[in-house]
C-alpha cells in the first residue's frame, strides 16, 4: 500500500524545538547524544529512550527535537507527540464514547514514533497504565521508536506498575542535570541570537549569576529583556537588565567590603589580614587586586573608601580594578574565578 506523506508537521510539535537550537553541555551531553541517535535511526538506537531530570531543564525541547528531526527527514514517518495527561484524556474520552478501536489504531497502527512527555503522571492511573502497557508492547515489538520524559527515574514514580518500570528501564535512561554557569551563559547567548537581540557579555553573565537552576526561567528572562528593549529602545546594560528583571531575579543580599575580603581570602586560601598588608607575593597580590575589583563592582564604595579598607592609596585601587577588568576578558581562569566569587557573594 502507498504510504501517505504528512505535508503538515505533526500536531503539538513546536518547530522551534530542534537540535540546532538546543545547547549541549556536560549537564545534558548523554541525553542530547542519545536523542540524536534515536532521531537518526528511530526504533533501532536506545529503544526506549527515557530522559529524566528536574523541571525546566530542557527535556521537552529534546523530546520535540527528536520528533521534528524525524519528520523533517522523512515526512512519511508518523510521529505522535503528547503528554501523558493528554494520552490519559484521549483514553478516557475513547472509553466513554466507545471509540477504543480508533484510539488503538491511532497509537498502535498509525504510529511510527511515540513521544510521551511527563510519563510520571501515569502513576496511580491503573486503567490508563494497562492501555499504555499494551501500546508500548505493540510498538516495541514492531521496532517503532519510543521516547519518554519524566522528572524522576522509573523506580521512583509512585503508583507505576512494575512491568512498566521494567520496560522503561530496558532501553537507555539518561538524566539532565542543572546547567553549569558556563552553560547558562551559552543558553542565554543562543536564545539572544534567536531573538535577534544583541546581548553584551556582561549582561549575559549578570543574568546567569542570578538565574541558576532552571533553563525555562533563563529563557523567560531573555524573552522579557528582549521585549522591553524592543519597546523602549534602551541599551541593554546590566542596570537595564536588573530593572527589567527585578520580579524574576532572586532577592540579593547586601554585600559589603568585609564580606568580600572574607570570601576572597577563603577562596584564595589566605588571611584577611594578609590582603591588607603590603606583601608583594604574586598570588597574594592577585587576591588583593580581585578583592579590590569586587569591592568596586559589588558595593557603592568610592575608590578612596576601598583604599582605606586595604591600607592603600586610591590610585592603587584604580590600577587593580583596571588590571582585573582586563584579565577577566583575556584570562579564562580569572573569568571563572570572578564568576564563582560573584555567585558566592550573591552580588549584582
Amino acid at each position: 500500500p502507498t504510504v501517505k506523506v504528512n505535508s503538515a508537521r505533526p500536531s503539538r510539535l513546536n518547530p522551534r524545538f530542534t537540535f540546532d537550537t538546543y545547547v549541549v553541555a556536560d549537564s545534558n551531553q548523554l541525553p542530547a547524544a542519545a536523542a540524536q541517535a534515536v532521531a537518526h535511526r528511530p526504533g533501532h538506537n536506545y529503544n526506549p529512550l527515557y530522559i529524566y531530570g528536574g523541571t525546566g531543564l530542557g527535556k521537552t525541547h529534546l523530546l520535540q527535537a527528536v520528533g521534528n528531526h524525524i519528520w523533517e527527514k522523512d515526512p512519511t514517518q508518523r510521529v505522535v507527540y503528547l503528554s501523558s495527561e493528554q494520552f490519559t484524556n484521549e483514553y478516557v474520552e475513547s472509553v466513554r464514547e466507545h471509540r477504543m478501536t480508533d484510539f488503538r489504531r491511532k497509537f498502535r497502527e498509525e504510529c511510527d514514533v511515540l513521544l510521551i512527555d511527563d510519563i510520571q503522571f501515569l502513576g496511580k492511573r491503573e486503567e490508563t497504565q494497562k492501555e499504555f502497557f499494551y501500546t508500548f508492547e505493540t510498538l516495541f515489538g514492531l521496532n517503532k521508536a519510543i521516547v519518554l520524559t519524566s522528572d524522576m527515574v522509573p523506580a521512583e514514580v509512585p503508583g507505576m506498575e512494575d512491568r512498566l518500570r521494567s520496560r522503561f528501564a530496558m532501553g537507555l535512561m539518561a538524566d539532565i542535570r542543572e546547567p553549569t554557569y558556563e552553560t547558562r551563559v551559552a543558553i542565554l547567548q543562543k536564545k539572544a541570537e534567536q531573538e535577534g537581540l544583541n546581548l553584551p557579555d556582561p549582561v549575559a553573565h549578570f543574568i546567569a549569576r542570578h538565574v541558576q537552576k532552571n533553563v525555562r526561567e533563563l529563557e523567560g528572562a531573555l524573552v522579557k529583556l528582549s521585549a522591553m528593549h524592543s519597546l523602549t529602545r534602551q541599551p541593554v546594560t546590566e542596570e537595564f537588565a536588573a530593572q527589567v528583571l527585578r520580579d524574576i531575579l532572586p532577592a540579593q543580599r547586601s554585600v559589603d567590603i568585609d564580606a568580600i575580603q572574607r570570601e576572597v581570602a577563603r577562596f584564595y586560601k589566605v588571611t584577611v589580614e594578609a590582603l591588607k598588608e603590603d606583601r608583594r607575593h604574586k598570588a597574594l597580590a592577585h587576591a588583593r587586586q580581585v578583592a579590590m575589583y569586587l569591592s568596586r563592582k559589588l558595593t557603592k564604595s568610592s575608590f578612596p573608601e576601598i583604599a582605606s579598607r586595604f591600607s592603600k592609596d586610591h590610585s592603587t585601587v584604580i590600577s587593580a580594578v583596571r588590571k582585573v577588568e582586563g584579565l577577566r576578558v583575556t584570562d579564562a581562569s580569572v573569568h571563572r574565578d570572578l564568576s564563582e566569587l560573584e555567585t558566592k557573594l550573591g552580588g549584582m
